[in-house]
């Protein structure tokens, strides 16, 4: 990116929202390597007890999300985006004070229920972005994402060891105060009333649909599908990942010690995310389009689930970094880029918020099987798991090429 470009992009509307999900997900990147090992050991709770918080959460978006996404189309994305990142400081100020880990599961209910942040950021980029740059557009969520989780996790490791495990709660809290700032006073509303209107009028001459009736679309269904069976492969590994490295990578160290390695580790594929997005994403779109660059993410995901899988050692976890992020960096914005190409402009909020239930449904069932299996098969069998299921989410990503999907000749 050139110095010109770079100050076209500040003074842009893309530039608070990349903000707010940086600085929200930031806050996220400073608890999760300290979530699972504090439920662990100052609340006694089981690998499957633990999992079942990241299902909680994402039953509760399951439902939310498609209906936020539409509140949006209505109301406008701003209003809805401010409402969720409440719920998620919320959730933190209860994360910090939980005694039990019932208190941890009524914060991630509410978190599930009001956490229309990444949706809503989607849907208004949709908005401010051209269609012929749509795949980079996305691509800044990606990118916020790998920057958060560059200094979040170093940073939450760092609290954590020094300071004992609740006090990153507090500070992703004081960060999530930050993005309600940066919405109230920095984002202006990409929805405007007179733009809901045209868009109301413009639907007036397409047939009505419910939301659920837009399964019905064959291309919509397909991605959909992919996103699901993504999301499913990814957290069947993601939510058990701090448990497996404590029992496979670093056996008898310390929690302070593996909450600490497992920061650098998420701190470097998140250096490798930025990357991906800056020089990479935009070429590569150029050169080979969405559909190409969904499945290659995901056939080089589901090689590194299989190293993994096959050994777990320090130095192939490392060797593993740059797969797991470019695939991740190039797959998912390009699976959001084809939904918003083949949803009609009225309905794109509300697309989207389907996309996040299929990522939700895949977010649920992922960490159930995840916990089921560390507990009672193995502690290395959600890897394999992870490997199998990602590459029959390959498989299912080739029918993309024969997918009714029309897209910008260029991009």
């Amino acid at each position: 990116m050139s110095l010109h470009q770079f100050g076209k992009f500040l003074r842009s509307p893309q530039f608070p929202i990349f903000m707010i999900v940086f600085v929200d997900v930031l806050g996220l990147g400073i608890v999760i390597p300290v979530l699972p090992l504090f439920a662990q050991n100052q609340l006694g709770a089981s690998a499957m007890q633990i999992t079942i918080l990241t299902s909680i959460f994402f039953t509760a978006q399951f439902f939310a999300a498609p209906w936020l996404g539409r509140l949006s189309d209505r109301v406008g994305r701003r209003p809805v985006l401010i409402v969720s990142q409440i719920g998620t400081l919320t959730a933190l100020l209860m994360n910090a004070l939980a005694p039990t880990m019932f208190f941890l599961y009524i914060s991630r209910i509410i978190d599930g229920v009001t956490g229309g942040n990444i949706t809503v950021a989607q849907a208004y980029l949709a908005d401010v972005t051209p269609e012929a740059q749509r795949t980079r557009g996305m691509g800044l969520i990606s990118a916020a994402f790998s920057l958060g989780f560059i200094f979040g996790p170093a940073f939450g490791g760092l609290l954590a060891a020094q300071f004992g495990p609740r006090v990153p709660f507090f500070a992703a809290a004081v960060f999530s105060v930050a993005t309600i700032l940066l919405s109230t006073f920095m984002l202006p509303e990409s929805l405007t009333p007179e733009k809901r209107k045209h868009d109301r009028a413009a639907a007036l001459h397409t047939p009505k649909r419910s939301q659920w009736a837009l399964l019905r679309v064959p291309a919509i269904a397909l991605i959909l599908l992919v996103a699901f069976g993504t999301q499913f492969s990814f957290f069947s590994f993601q939510t058990i990942f701090v448990l497996w490295a404590e029992k496979l990578l670093f056996p008898g160290e310390s929690q302070a010690y593996v909450t600490q390695a497992i920061a650098i580790v998420m701190t470097l594929i998140g250096i490798f995310g930025v990357i991906t997005q800056v020089w990479l994403v935009g070429p590569l779109v150029k050169r080979f389009g969405e559909v190409h660059l969904t499945n290659a993410g995901n056939a080089m995901r589901t090689l590194a689930f299989a190293l993994l899988a096959l050994l777990p050692t320090l130095p192939i976890a490392l060797a593993t970094i740059p797969l797991m992020a470019i695939g991740g960096g190039i797959a998912l914005p390009s699976l959001v880029a084809l939904l918003t190409f083949v949803a009609p402009p009225s309905e794109r909020g509300g697309v989207i918020g389907l996309n996040q239930s299929a990522n939700a449904l895949g977010s649920i069932l992922g960490p159930l099987l995840a916990g089921f299996l560390f507990d009672t098969v193995d502690p290395n069998a959600p890897m394999v798991a992870a490997t199998i299921l990602m590459g029959l989410t390959v498989l299912v990503g080739i029918k993309l090429y024969r997918a009714p999907i029309t897209r910008p000749e260029t991009n």
